[in-house]
């Protein structure tokens, strides 16, 4: 394989003292090594191989870690190497395009996405690490960690020589930074969990062409091949020199034979490629996994990247993660050697980042599920809704997990937690990106920031975590920052923020809508970072009066809209919903799906047709849409009736983030042991577009006919049935007396569909005298009925008519009237000359 790294024997004693060992000199390794000895730390590496390792592996990078490689000071001669992405193609095997995903910025000073050939970035990575001190120590491998209260140690013997004297590396701390296979995490005893993914095999070429300025006709940039027969990816750019393809291996394949050199030749034949283009710089295949560390910290023993966490290749995050996980790191690390804090401080890197990384895992598996589904009905939704741009093209990467940051509340802004932006910014007659006018905490404010807003007490802690003030503006003044390009300005605006706390690694601490805030902000962070474990020497942490922002109390709020009608149901059914919808309005896929029944399990969207009638189909379902849902998407109840013993019916609402189009909706639950046996939304198609539900509509063929009703057992009240009955019998008889029974007085009536709201008994009669014979529920049978004395719900059907079903939700008083009565069916089916008209039907006439 070609390359142009220098084999290295270095020469080594049998033991070497330092301040911080690393083993593993990957990416991971470089950055983490060379950040450390920027900070004035002895660092020692030991790594295996002789070389820098010559094939490509990691071949993406995001604006983040261009950031950090900023801050090492080799973002340009990144830049040079690396090509930024500019936009990714979702295409059927016959390569439509179903969705073009451009990508611009990223917030972070640089372009959102990086296409880079590895061992060209690793060639700029390892000198720079070099130059600022670290001694790397090729060809050995540790063999044993060993540790004290004060010191750990790293045994190593040379590779090539199993007779050679061991060689012990003395350090305050060890690093493990030496991937997938980490000799670090299995001397630590730590078993990565499996997350959930079945592991994929993939055919990885890595293509040079002879002409780099050659165009690709059918391959602009990068293009996800949605293929239900054999998924793959084609990159145009991989670095400024190379291409890069991805094949999916089918069941049965031999990855040795899949690998060839004749069959990749024969794959990169269907992109029009052969040897006279260019060669093969390699075909190896790879098995994806989702795997995460539970621990990632032993004492003085750490772990990060790969030894940490791996992840399926589809969002280009698996090498990013691991640079996260080294800035977040450094900053902890540095304060714990310089005795600013203790090493619990070292704790919150895993509490931190393992729930970034679960997240971001979740993502992309979900994403690895979606692209590379082969059940030709799921494929055809994916495909429908590409089309129709109803799914968000790229999952929200998620915040920072519990740590030095704001706790999350239904109140948080989406920045908290997350990367905070770079811009360029001018000071003094001196332009540059704002990082480089110094590195560390700031407090980056839209206005000026006076300094008598803060106690003593709070400018002493802000003295010793040394804050800088980074007022930042587009109208030019002296003494502060002025925002050139106008990015801080959106972004401020953007998020409804005039100022953040921004952390040594550029993570928002929190945020706030005004700067009259920014005291209460500073409280919360000198109380987290005391709870971490910092020493603060001027601020007397135990007898400070607490906060208590994030608290229990302030996170029970849902985070979603409310106020919620729960006038008709228990506090503990009250309780289960809000559970549920917090939930999934935070896209916790499995706490969303611990409330259905853990064996029995039938789920159906009614105007769809889409069932799921088994827990892993459902399950499934959650993961592939789920993590796509932004943080503004929200799905909520309006209205609670029923309990979790007689079956619910909700009235909720799905924001337009969640698939494309605002969804009110009423759902009819069934329980079983507390949990969701089954679960059916009804919902009107032309509030989600008419001719979007009639693409993802399955066919009239294979439409659920009975909806599950035959999988549970009917247990509503009697007085709800009663009410039913009676209602529907008079609707279908035109019958004023017995809706005069079963109407309480100052009832209310709303059809989702029609658009229509009516109060009182009298005008709903009227609407129902003039829209007789003409309304789809009329004469409809009532096929399943849930809730209990207070309300509930019930589903219609009405066969062989243009709407053949729909659903109702119902609230009794103590009489057994219904004081409340919502109905939605799905108006797509109707044209509008009939719809139309019957909508209008709710204005009253002139008499």
């Amino acid at each position: 394989m070609p390359t142009d790294s220098v084999s290295e024997v270095t020469p080594v004693p049998q033991r070497i003292s330092c301040d911080i060992a690393i083993v593993g000199y990957g990416p991971v390794g470089m950055v983490l090594s060379g950040l450390l000895a920027q900070r004035g730390f002895d660092v020692v590496v030991v790594e295996r191989h002789h070389t820098l390792y010559p094939l490509a592996r990691a071949g993406h990078y995001d604006g983040e870690t261009m950031r950090t490689f900023q801050e090492l000071g080799v973002a340009g001669a990144v830049e040079l190497a690396a090509q930024p992405m500019l936009q990714w193609d979702l295409v059927t095997a016959e390569k439509e395009v179903l969705a073009t995903i451009h990508i611009g910025e990223g917030g972070a000073g640089w372009k959102e996405s990086y296409l880079s050939y590895q061992p060209e970035i690793e060639r700029i990575l390892d000198p720079r690490a070099r130059d600022l001190g670290v001694r790397v120590l090729r060809g050995l491998k540790a063999e044993r960690i060993e540790q004290t209260a004060d010191r750990a140690t790293v045994t190593c013997r040379q590779v090539d020589d199993a007779s050679a004297a061991p060689t012990v590396v003395d350090a305050a701390y060890v690093i493990g930074a030496d991937g997938a296979n980490s000799f670090v995490r299995s001397a630590l005893g730590i078993e990565r969990a499996r997350l959930g993914y079945e592991p994929m095999d993939s055919l990885v070429i890595d293509f040079k062409l002879d002409d780099p300025d050659r165009e690709i006709a059918d391959m602009p940039e990068v293009l996800q091949v949605l293929d239900i027969d054999r998924p793959q990816l084609a990159g145009r750019w991989e670095g400024r020199n190379y291409m890069r393809f991805e094949f999916g291996l089918l069941d049965g394949e031999d990855p040795d034979d899949f690998a060839r050199e004749d069959n990749c030749w024969k794959l990169l034949a269907m992109w029009g490629l052969t040897p006279e283009d260019g060669h093969i710089e390699r075909g190896v295949v790879y098995r994806f996994e989702a795997t995460l560390a539970p621990r990632w910290r032993d004492g003085r023993v750490l772990l990060a990247g790969d030894a940490a966490h791996t992840m399926p290749p589809t969002m280009g995050q698996g090498l990013c993660s691991g640079i996260r996980d080294a800035i977040n790191l450094v900053w902890k690390l540095t304060a714990v050697m310089h005795g600013e804090a203790e090493q619990k401080l070292l704790d919150t890197v895993e509490s931190e980042r393992g729930a970034h990384v679960r997240g971001l895992i979740e993502r992309c598996v979900a994403l690895g599920e979606l692209w590379n589904t082969r059940d030709p009905q799921a494929a055809h939704r994916r495909d429908e809704m590409l089309r129709m741009g109803t799914v968000p093209p790229a999952p929200i990467f998620p915040r920072l997990g519990e740590g030095i940051v704001v706790p999350e509340s239904a109140d948080s802004p989406v920045t908290d937690g997350r990367p905070a932006p770079q811009a360029r910014v001018a000071l003094d007659g001196r332009v540059d990106r704002l990082d480089e006018f110094g590195h560390g905490w700031k407090i980056v404010s839209r206005h000026a920031v006076p300094q008598d807003l803060f106690t003593d007490e709070q400018l002493r802690a802000l003295e010793e975590l040394g804050v800088e003030f980074a007022h930042v503006s587009r109208g030019p003044g002296p003494d502060y920052y002025i925002d050139l390009d106008g990015e801080y300005d959106l972004w401020f605006r953007k998020h409804g923020v005039r100022a953040f706390v921004q952390r040594p690694d550029k993570y928002v601490f929190g945020a706030v809508a005004e700067l009259d805030e920014l005291p209460r902000l500073v409280d919360q962070l000198i109380d987290s970072m005391a709870d971490a474990g910092w020493n603060f020497r001027s601020v007397d942490t135990g007898s400070r009066a607490r906060v208590g922002a994030g608290s229990a109390a302030a996170g029970a709020h849902p985070p979603y809209p409310g106020p919620v009608d729960v006038r008709n149901v228990s506090e503990e059914t009250q309780q289960f919903f809000t559970s549920f919808f917090t939930a999934k309005t935070r896209r916790r896929i499995e706490e969303t799906h611990a409330h259905f029944h853990p064996e029995q399990i039938y789920y159906a969207d009614a105007t769809l047709g889409w069932e799921f009638s088994d827990n892993e189909t459902l399950h499934g379902m959650w993961k592939q849409y789920m993590p796509f849902w932004g943080d503004q998407a929200k799905s909520y109840p309006v209205q609670l009736l029923g309990d979790t013993s007689a079956g619910a019916a909700i009235v909720m609402t799905n924001t337009p983030e969640l698939f494309g189009g605002e969804l009110r909706a009423i759902a009819i639950i069934d329980f079983l042991d507390d949990k969701v046996v089954r679960w059916i939304d009804y919902w009107d198609g032309r509030g989600f577009g008419a001719d979007a539900t009639v693409q993802l509509r399955v066919a009239a063929d294979v439409f659920p006919d009975t909806l599950g009703v035959d999988t549970v057992t009917p247990r509503q009240d009697p007085a709800l049935g009663s009410a039913v009955a009676q209602l529907m019998a008079g609707i279908r008889d035109g019958d004023s007396s017995a809706l005069d029974e079963v109407l309480a007085y100052d009832a209310t009536f709303e059809d989702f569909t029609l658009r229509t709201q009516l109060r009182g008994r009298a005008a709903i009669q009227r609407y129902l005298r003039r829209a007789s014979g003409r309304l789809p529920y009329q004469g409809a049978t009532v096929s399943h009925i849930v809730g209990n004395e207070q309300g509930g719900g019930f589903e219609w059907t009405a066969e062989g008519r243009t709407v053949p079903r729909g659903a109702a939700a119902l609230a009794l008083n103590s009489e057994g009237q219904i004081t409340s009565l919502s109905l939605v069916w799905d108006g797509s089916l109707m044209d509008d000359d009939v719809i139309l008209p019957l909508s209008a039907l709710a204005v009253e006439p002139r008499r």
